[in-house]
């Protein structure tokens, strides 16, 4: 896959405040099928892996972005951030790199439209109800070097008119704030990863952002069904009240039997019921 960036692009001027960090090179396309497909070939093409940490590829337009569970991902063109981030973290903070993403994306939405946002487990985040962003992550191993690739696509400029082959509520930045011009993408990028250091710097030093992420989840408590999308169970259904996370992110569901059940991954399809907390 060649990548051509665009030449002169206003986001790759943000290199300059992030040198170091995330952020430090910023690959500007045009169009693309995927930020992520994108992301992978760089790590397949580099004998050198440490020189990526902290690259972020931004398209105005994929022709196959996709979500969690390969659901596709859909922008008009110039609307969005649709971005990936490359990171080569120590192994003892891999597990929370979705959760920062996630985390990151809802502060940068409360940030920008000064309402609170909240997250869909484990990593969706909905302001009034209504999908704003979502967060996927993968990752690879090379000898002892790990890699995670993170996934962001955060609704901009999109608008109500925009969602009507959707099978979700979404909304956007602009829509939120029922503006008539467009948001500056430069801007929200900006916002997005400054809160992605914040957070990566808090991990690098040990600290937990889990109790944060945990605050914002919105189905604690209440009664859910998830489909489970683990290897072994797939398509199974876990229902029950939501009581928690564990240090693992994973969701505890406490089933009518009394179970409590701990879930890795799955699709919250359900909440019928919620409970005082």
């Amino acid at each position: 896959m060649s990548v051509k960036p665009v030449e002169s692009s206003e986001f790759t001027t943000l290199e300059n405040e992030f040198q170091g960090r995330i952020g430090t090179r910023v690959i500007h396309l045009r169009n693309t099928t995927s930020t992520m497909d994108v992301a992978r070939t760089l790590v397949e093409e580099t004998d050198e892996l440490e020189t990526l940490d902290g690259t972020v590829v931004i398209a105005d337009q994929q022709t196959r972005g996709r979500g969690r569970f390969g659901r596709r991902w859909d922008s008009s063109h110039g609307e969005d951030i649709l971005a990936s981030v490359i990171l080569c973290p120590r192994l003892a903070i891999t597990g929370e790199l979705t959760t920062m993403a996630a985390l990151a994306a809802a502060m940068t939405v409360d940030e920008l439209t000064k309402r609170r946002s909240v997250i869909k487990w484990p990593n969706d985040v909905l302001i009034e109800g209504k999908k704003i962003c979502g967060v996927i992550a993968e990752s690879a191993t090379t000898g002892s070097s790990f890699v995670g690739v993170i996934g962001i696509g955060l609704n901009v400029n999109r608008l109500a008119a925009d969602n009507v082959l959707q099978n979700y509520d979404a909304t956007s930045v602009r829509e939120v704030l029922s503006l008539e011009t467009v948001v500056d993408r430069r801007k929200v990028l900006r916002v997005l990863l400054a809160n992605l250091n914040e957070l990566y710097d808090a991990l690098v030093r040990g600290e937990s952002i889990m109790p944060e992420w945990r605050d914002r989840l919105s189905e604690l408590n209440s009664f859910v069904e998830v489909t489970m999308a683990s290897e072994r169970n797939v398509g199974e259904i876990v229902s029950g009240v939501a009581e928690d996370v564990d240090e693992f992110g994973r969701l505890l569901i406490r089933e009518p039997n009394g179970h409590l059940r701990a879930v890795a991954a799955g699709e919250v399809t359900m909440r019928v019921d919620r409970h005082d907390r």
